[in-house]
C-alpha cells in the first residue's frame, strides 16, 4: 500500500535507532500511535516519535524502545510465535530463562519480569542500552550451539575485541537474538566486564 512521504520517515528513524526492529515493527509503532486511544494524526507521528527516541546516540531512550518491546511482544503473542527456552551459568549458579522468538537477552532483561528474567539482569550488565558503545553484555556461547547462533557482525566483533577476556564464541547479548532453533542454548556470564561507556565524554 501506498505510504506517505512522513510515514516512510518515521520508518527510517526507528529503523537507524532500533536497529534489529523489521518494518513490521515500525508499522505497528505508526498503528498504535494512530489509534483511538493515542490520536495522532499523521503529521504529528515523526515530530512525537522523535522525542520517544531520546537522546539514543548515548542510550538515552525517552520510550520508543518500550513501545517497539510491545509491539513485538504482541506481535509474537497474536502471530503465536515460539518461546525459546535457554540456560545461563553464571559463576557458580546456573538458571533456566525464556523469551519469545525474535527477542535479544537485553530485550528479555528490559521487558520481562519472569524468574528468569529477573536472574539474568541480575548478573548480565548492558550500560549502553544496546547501542554497541560497551561491551558490558557479553556472554560466551557453547561451542556445541555457536553455529547455530552465528557469528557477530563487524561492529559487534569491533566491540568483544575490546570485551573483558573474550572467547571465540563470545556474543553481545544485545545483538543475540533468540530464534527457535536455539532451543536449550546455553551461555555463560564472564567473571567480570570491560565498561568502554564510562570513559566516553557526554559533556
Amino acid at each position: 500500500y501506498r505510504v506517505a512521504s512522513h510515514i516512510l520517515s518515521v520508518f527510517t528513524l526507528i529503523s537507524n535507532r532500533l536497529r534489529r526492529y523489521s518494518k513490521e515493527i515500525a508499522r505497528g509503532i505508526v498503528s498504535a500511535l494512530k489509534s483511538f486511544e493515542a490520536g495522532l494524526q499523521d503529521s504529528q507521528i515523526l515530530p512525537f516519535v522523535k522525542q520517544l527516541a531520546g537522546r539514543w546516540e548515548v542510550g538515552e531512550d525517552a520510550g520508543l524502545e518500550a513501545m517497539a518491546l510491545s509491539v513485538q511482544q504482541e506481535l509474537a503473542r497474536t502471530e503465536g510465535r515460539a518461546k525459546v527456552h535457554f540456560t545461563i551459568v553464571a559463576g557458580n549458579r546456573s538458571f533456566d530463562c525464556e523469551g519469545y522468538d525474535g527477542l535479544s537477552l537485553l530485550d528479555i532483561i528490559k521487558h520481562q519480569d519472569s524468574a528468569g528474567a529477573q536472574e539474568l539482569a541480575e548478573v548480565l550488565e548492558c550500560a549502553c542500552s544496546g547501542i554497541m558503545a560497551c561491551s558490558t553484555c557479553q556472554v560466551i556461547v557453547h561451542p556445541d550451539w555457536f553455529e547455530r547462533v552465528g557469528e557477530p557482525e563487524e561492529e559487534e566483533q569491533d566491540m568483544l575485541d575490546l570485551a573483558f577476556d573474550p572467547q571465540p564464541t563470545s556474543r553481545l547479548g544485545c545483538q543475540l537474538v533468540l530464534k527457535p532453533e536455539l532451543e536449550g542454548l546455553v551461555l555463560t556470564i564472564p567473571s567480570g566486564a570491560n565498561n568502554l561507556f564510562d570513559h566516553i565524554p557526554f559533556e
